[in-house]
């Protein structure tokens, strides 16, 4: 696991106080997929049980001793769920068009 600064972790905190989409995630249409480290010292997996419980297409992955950085720390795994995810919901589906330059 990566160490947190103290700083950084305040900084990040203090940029969160006050602010919320949960009011607005409920009219969000598109699939989702919700990662989230179980042990992320910045944003707790309960955060991650709300996003799912609020966003209608969304499905929730708790990656199991992960923490905030799991994209860089375990990027496999990573790419393996949201490859997992995209082939699952999205092969299927028409291809979008080009846009012209």
């Amino acid at each position: 696991m990566l160490s947190v600064n103290p700083q950084t972790y305040y900084f990040q905190l203090a940029a969160l106080i006050g602010w919320t989409s949960l009011l607005r995630l409920s009219r969000m249409l598109q699939r989702t997929l919700i990662l989230a480290g179980d042990r992320d010292p910045l944003i707790q997996a309960y955060n991650g049980h709300i996003l799912r419980r609020t966003i209608r297409h969304s499905e929730l992955r708790l990656l199991e001793g992960e923490g905030h950085f799991f994209v860089v720390t375990s990027a496999g795994r990573t790419a393996v769920l949201v490859r997992e995810f995209l082939r699952r919901h999205y092969d299927d589906e028409e291809k979008a068009p080009r846009i012209a330059n």
